[in-house]
């Protein structure tokens, strides 16, 4: 394994005040100190289990001496607005969390409060990702045009249940706004599906709920959160207090997803300068990959592609997908015996994050 490093910039304190992320340039700011994240995505709250998943195998702790181990600074939380709108109260079922007497009879939400502990224990930060609407699937846009149990109100007011409850956390690294608009999600152009549009009046309104909290709102593309290459013709008009909050956050995956996918390095090269590369070269935009990943036996020539061309872009953090095994599609960072690592995997995050900020206390 190759040898971590962490540049320091002051650690989390319990009940200190929380330091402000803001974006410069082409980098991401905790106070007054360049960040670099070497991220991961850890999920469960977002589905029908309503917890965290592999608490069946190992607890809280096994987990967490891993992502500390592993120089892991930073996990993506997703979540669903069934569960925290409509099922806030949700009771755990026991035989999710076997592996951990802690989370035993506990609430989802208190199990999340747990998480926000021992992750700030560790000096992991968290951003939270609106992953899913309903706890079944990936909706198109922010809202269901089907449902009216979904809608542009229920999406603030997720957001608004969730952040009242973590915001003065000093381990908050931010927020994503929604998870992969695709199908009828535009970007410009306007309209009710102008995912563009929606981020210029989403983002000063719930930035603006919290004026005294200062942090960073992950912004997706549309084509299943892979493509913002409409932002040429249509820039987001924001404000740069609240452009200074911004991340663009593209997901990318190869073959195990989209078959289809290509192999060649200037082809993928050119794929990616045309959907996302530029907003840095181009705009002086700040890019973190908020999902990519694969399995090894499929995408491994494609994820050594991916992690050369992050290298040798001012692309400094990444969220990987995921943490455990079970996403059907490209597995995980652990194997399907949730306790061994893919080594392989380690190796790229090693290569594209070298040296992730530590924000342990002393």
């Amino acid at each position: 394994m190759m040898m971590t490093f962490l540049l320091s910039v002051g650690g989390l304190l319990r009940g200190s005040t929380p330091k402000e992320w803001t974006v410069d340039g082409i980098d991401i700011m905790y106070g007054n100190k360049k960040a670099y994240l070497r991220g991961l995505s850890w999920f469960g709250f977002e589905t029908p289990d309503f917890v965290m998943n592999g608490l069946w195998l190992h607890d809280l702790d096994f987990y967490f001496t891993i992502l500390s181990n592993l120089g892991i600074n930073a996990i993506r939380v997703p979540f669903s607005s069934e569960w925290i709108y409509y099922n806030y109260d949700q009771y755990v079922n026991e035989a999710l969390v076997s592996a951990d007497p802690q989370c035993s009879h506990l609430q989802s939400i208190e199990i999340l409060d747990l998480i926000f502990d021992k992750a700030e224990e560790k000096g992991i930060m968290i951003l939270l990702d609106h992953h899913r609407l309903h706890k079944e699937y990936i909706s198109e846009l922010w809202y269901s045009p089907t449902d009216d149990a979904y809608t542009d109100d229920t999406f603030f007011a997720t957001w608004y249940r969730i952040l009242d409850r973590y915001i003065d956390r000093p381990n908050l690294l931010g927020i994503d706004l929604i998870n992969e608009p695709h199908g009828q999600a535009t970007f410009g152009g306007g309209g009710d599906t102008d995912w563009k549009q929606f981020v210029e009046y989403a983002v000063p309104v719930i930035i603006d709920h919290y004026p005294e909290r200062r942090f960073l709102v992950f912004i997706e593309g549309i084509n299943w959160g892979h493509t913002f290459d409409a932002y040429h013709a249509h820039p987001l008009n924001l404000a740069p207090s609240y452009l200074s909050q911004i991340v663009f956050s593209p997901h990318v995956y190869g073959r195990s997803v989209v078959p289809t996918t290509s192999e060649d390095p200037e082809t993928l090269r050119s794929q990616w300068n045309e959907y996302f590369g530029f907003l840095d070269t181009d705009y002086d935009k700040v890019i973190i990959p908020g999902e990519w990943g694969g399995k090894t036996d499929i995408d491994q020539t494609w994820m050594n592609i991916f992690a050369d061309y992050v290298v040798s872009k001012p692309i400094k953090s990444n969220f990987f997908w995921s943490l455990g095994p079970n996403s059907g599609d490209v597995g995980g960072l652990l194997l399907d015996d949730w306790s061994t690592l893919d080594q392989f995997k380690i190796d790229l995050l090693y290569k594209m994050v070298p040296n992730p900020t530590n924000f342990k206390s002393p």
